[in-house]
């Protein structure tokens, strides 16, 4: 008796290969999502600071940390449009919705 050995077809190998680039694409997304939500929370964090900091010393140095946190939420955002449209989604507008930076804050003088 013959037995008949299966044989991939290209195509199987293809869409098997696209599968796992769409699970590892949307692993990135999600990775740059909770990125995002780290330094939002980070920056919330920092507001509270700023608002027992009594010193202008204190606060101005503060403001400093908090911009550098406003900026790289400003990048993680940025990556996460980056991946969105990497999976063909192009619309953001929800984005802010979900995730709002707040301003960069002003030192005191």
């Amino acid at each position: 008796m013959l037995y008949a050995i299966p044989v991939a077809k290209k195509s199987d190998g293809v869409d098997k290969t696209q599968k796992e680039l769409l699970e590892e694409m949307a692993k990135a997304l999600g990775s740059t999502g909770h990125q995002l939500e780290t330094v939002l929370g980070r920056i919330k964090e920092m507001e509270s600071l700023l608002e027992q900091a009594t010193d202008t010393d204190e606060y101005n140095s503060l403001v400093d940390k908090y911009n550098d946190l406003h900026r790289l939420a400003l990048v993680r955002r940025e990556m996460l449009v980056i991946h969105r449209e990497a999976l063909g989604v192009f619309k953001h507008g929800y984005i802010d919705v979900f995730y709002p930076i707040p301003e960069k804050k002003r030192k005191k003088t």
